[in-house]
Order: C-alpha cells, then sequence, then structure tokens
C-alpha cells in the first residue's frame, strides 16, 4: 500500500499544445498537465456540481505551466464539464474552485493557504517535494525520469473527498 504510481513522463508528454511566446514548460511540465487531467479520474468530489458549471481549476502563484494548462483543458472536460483556469498571484482572490494547484513560490505561504481552503471541497494539489506532507492532498514528485504520486490521505477525507481504492493502493500515503 505504500508503493507509488509511478508514470513515465515522456509518454504523457506528448502534447501539441502552444507555449507562450518566451516561455517554454519543459516536458516534465508538459507530462504534469496531463497528470492533473488523470488524476481527476481517480477522484470524487463531495458536492456534485450539474454539467453546465466549469470545473475551475485554479494556479496559485508563478506558475510552471506557460499555456499548457489554458490549451490542454480547452479540448479536455473533467467529469463532463468544461475547465476554466484561473491564475491567482494571491489567496485571497481564491474565491470558489474544484482544483487548486499551488505553486512552489508558495511555499512560505503554504500554512496559510491550507488554512484557508481547510473544509472546502478544493482538492488541494502540487509538485513540491514537502507539500504533502505539511497538508497538501496530492503531490506530483520527481523520481529520476518519473513522476509520482503522493497523496495526504488525513487532508483528502478531512475535505470530504473520496479517492478510488486501487488508487490509493498504487500511490505513496502519508497519514
Amino acid at each position: 500500500m505504500r508503493a507509488r504510481w509511478v508514470l513515465a513522463a515522456a509518454q504523457a508528454a506528448l502534447l501539441g499544445a502552444a507555449a507562450a511566446p518566451g516561455f517554454v514548460p519543459s516536458p516534465e511540465y508538459q507530462a504534469k498537465v496531463v497528470l492533473l487531467e488523470k488524476l481527476t479520474l481517480f477522484v470524487d468530489w463531495p458536492q456534485a456540481r450539474t454539467p453546465d458549471q466549469p470545473f475551475v481549476l485554479a494556479v496559485l502563484g508563478r506558475s510552471p505551466f506557460g499555456d499548457e494548462l489554458d490549451a490542454f483543458f480547452a479540448a479536455h472536460p473533467v467529469k463532463g464539464r468544461p475547465v476554466t483556469v484561473r491564475y491567482l498571484a494571491r489567496i485571497a482572490d481564491l474565491g470558489d474552485c474544484d482544483l487548486l494547484f499551488v505553486c512552489a513560490s508558495e511555499a512560505p505561504r503554504l500554512p496559510g493557504i491550507l488554512e484557508r481552503v481547510k473544509g472546502r471541497p478544493i482538492l488541494t494539489v502540487a509538485d513540491t517535494e514537502g507539500f504533502a506532507q505539511a497538508g497538501v492532498m496530492v503531490a506530483m514528485v520527481r523520481i529520476g525520469g518519473k513522476i509520482a504520486f503522493e497523496v495526504n490521505l488525513p487532508s483528502v477525507r478531512d475535505a470530504g473527498f473520496r479517492m478510488v481504492p486501487g488508487f490509493l493502493q498504487l500511490v505513496k500515503l502519508f497519514n
């Protein structure tokens, strides 16, 4: 049960999305865009929304994704819903969202961010080592040339999320 769910980043990085002028995300971040979408397949949100409401993915901090998120999710609905991507400079601008990606730039503010979303049906995701241990629900961490998921199960359960049991058998859990 403590094994890591590992996916080859090179396989998932085969995206045709355009990057912002002057900024091309690394193949690792192109892969993480795909993994964000795949992650949603293994998660049930505590509050069901209707298909006409967009799935809101918020990115807090300095985004490493370039235009990859916008381009990818324009063509890939989540849970049968169109996706709206919002970029935030501060947690006070959060509002309602379904998934919050916390960028590495927010490490000094992480405790306050987690306090702000506590008890809300917002799946918190990051890709910074140590963020899952600190309370972020899911972290995508690099192990060699691969990306693995780490899950903070108490944070997931406290917010009312349910993860597919088979998925939980393949990730590193923090209890």
